[in-house]
């Protein structure tokens, strides 16, 4: 936009026959605003704002029963999972296989490959109090900072028994659509971390998409991402999603489908470690 007079603003570069007329209201706030062009006038004003019944407290209750409910994630200690990904913009596909084991330590072992080869191996963990990530085709990117918060988080292998002890703020700010599926967008806001938005449906009440950006340990760089959760299955009276759809800038859609899940497995804890790689 290009602005033309007080409130007025050509189409660039559309010829000035098209422009955009901004009428303000109250405060100065644009309160409505009109596209003029030769087909004619064309009005826009807010729809309005859908009044939310639902509380925070409300929805975590349907959300935690609808992933199957406090006593069944209690039975938990552990859990290994083994998945096929596909980063479909990139021509690389690989495997992995994910260890996490209550309270709060995870582990995933990567390999990549492309036409047939492998061309890549990857390693990360969180010990509890730190952890890293490696490729075999670069540096160990190791957690500090809201990184390192981010993933105290993300390990917390009960982190669906209690909201309200992790975040400082939780908010439900809208109803969006998550494909033909509406859901409640659920804003956290955590003490030292990253903020994030997750969509809950507002049938199943099971999680269907998560917005959020990921920090880098060593610059003030975000990369935003968003993941979507679809084909959930009972395992052990857990709701577990096996396909995930996590789309960022650089990478596109990567999708994994998970092969195998088993819990309460025999893990030591010296898995949690770094590697070489």
């Amino acid at each position: 936009l290009v602005e033309k007079a007080k409130d007025t603003f050509s189409l660039s570069p559309l010829p000035d026959t098209y422009s955009i007329k901004v009428v303000r209201g109250e405060g100065g706030k644009i309160a409505k605003f009109t596209i003029m062009q030769p087909e004619g006038e064309f009005g826009f004003k807010p729809a309005g704002t859908t009044k939310i019944a639902m509380t925070v407290d409300e929805l975590y209750t349907k959300a935690l029963a609808a992933s199957g409910g406090e006593a069944n994630w209690r039975k938990l200690t552990s859990r290994v999972t083994i998945s096929a990904f596909d980063l479909e913009q990139q021509g690389v596909k690989g495997t992995a296989t994910s260890w996490s084991k209550a309270p709060n330590l995870t582990a995933t072992e990567t390999k990549m490959t492309a036409i047939g080869k492998e061309i890549a191996t990857g390693w990360e963990f969180f010990d509890g109090s730190g952890g890293e990530q490696l490729y075999s085709f670069a540096p160990a990117d190791k957690y500090t900072g809201k990184r390192l918060e981010d993933m105290k988080l993300t390990a917390d292998f009960y982190s669906m028994l209690d909201w309200k002890a992790k975040y400082k703020t939780i908010s439900i700010s809208r109803i969006a659509k998550v494909g033909e599926e509406e859901a409640y967008v659920v804003d956290f806001e955590p003490e030292k971390g990253s903020k994030f938005s997750d969509y809950y449906s507002t049938k199943t009440f099971l999680l269907l998409k998560r917005e959020g950006s990921v920090p880098s340990s060593t610059s003030s760089i975000s990369t935003p991402y968003t993941m979507r959760f679809e084909d959930y299955r009972d395992v052990d009276g857990v709701k577990i999603s096996f396909k995930q759809v996590n789309n960022t800038p650089g990478n596109g859609d990567i999708v994994t489908v998970l092969t195998s899940v088993k819990h309460n497995v025999a893990i030591d804890d010296k898995v949690f470690a770094p590697r070489k790689l």
